[in-house]
C-alpha cells in the first residue's frame, strides 16, 4: 500500500462539504466540535503550543496534501493548537468514524500506520530544514517549501518569525532584503501571495530536503 492508497481509505470517511475558512482561525479546539483529522486541500496551517509565559512555539506548518491530527487516533487529548495562516480549505474526517471502521477494516489500520510513519519522517525533515542554518537560509527554505508555481503565501511577520525561530524584527528585515534584491515581489494576480525567483531563493536556502520543492 502506498501513501495515495492509504489516503483514499481515510477520504472515504470524510464529511461533506469541505470546510472553507479564513486566515488566522483556530481549528478543532472547541469541545463541541469533537475530534477530527483534517486534510488540507488548499492553504497553510500552523501547529504550535504556548508556554506558560505565553510564548508561541511552532511545532510545524502543514501545506496542501498534509494531514493534521492523525496522531489523535492513537493518542487522544493532545493539547496542540492549530491555526490557519492563510484562507484554507479542509477535508474533515471524524475520528469516531475511523475507530468504528477500524474494527472491520484491517486495510484501514494498515493505512493509518503507514500515514503515521510518513508524518514522523515529514516532521523530522521539517525540524532539520527549518531549525538549522542562518535566518536567511531558514526563511528561504520556508518560501521554497510553501511555494506553488512560484507563488508563495507570506504569513504575518510575527508568525513568520515564530516559524523560523527568530524575532519579528529579523523576519521583517530578511523579507525587506529579499524584496530589495528582487528575489521576491508582490503578485498582481494573487494579492495574498508573493512571487519568488526560485533559482535565487534556492541558492540562498542552501542544501535541504523536500521532494515537493526540488
Amino acid at each position: 500500500m502506498n501513501n495515495e492508497d492509504a489516503l483514499k481509505h481515510l477520504e472515504k470517511l470524510a464529511e461533506n462539504p469541505a470546510l472553507d475558512i479564513g486566515a488566522n482561525t483556530a481549528i478543532g479546539h472547541h469541545e463541541e466540535e469533537g475530534e477530527y483529522i483534517y486534510r488540507i486541500l488548499s492553504g497553510l496551517v500552523m501547529q504550535c503550543h504556548y508556554a506558560e509565559d505565553g510564548e508561541r512555539q511552532v511545532c510545524r506548518v502543514f501545506r496542501p496534501g498534509d494531514l493534521i491530527g492523525l496522531e489523535t487516533v492513537v493518542e487522544p487529548g493532545l493539547s496542540l493548537i492549530s491555526e490557519t495562516l492563510t484562507p484554507t480549505v479542509l477535508m474533515r474526517i471524524p475520528v469516531a468514524r475511523i475507530r468504528m471502521a477500524q474494527a472491520t477494516n484491517p486495510e484501514l489500520q494498515q493505512a493509518i500506520l503507514r500515514l503515521l510513519a510518513r508524518e514522523v519522517v515529514d516532521g523530522y525533515n521539517w525540524k532539520v530544514n527549518l531549525g538549522t542554518g542562518s535566518a536567511m537560509r531558514r526563511i528561504c527554505r520556508f518560501l521554497l517549501w510553501s511555494a506553488k508555481d512560484d507563488h508563495c503565501p507570506l504569513p504575518t511577520r510575527d508568525k513568520l518569525g515564530s516559524i523560523i525561530a527568530t524575532t519579528t524584527e529579523t523576519a521583517s528585515r530578511m523579507i525587506a532584503d529579499l524584496r530589495r534584491q528582487g528575489v521576491l515581489r508582490k503578485s498582481r494576480s494573487r494579492p495574498s501571495t508573493v512571487v519568488i525567483d526560485r533559482d535565487r531563493v534556492r541558492q540562498k536556502a542552501g542544501d535541504f530536503w523536500d521532494h515537493r520543492a526540488a
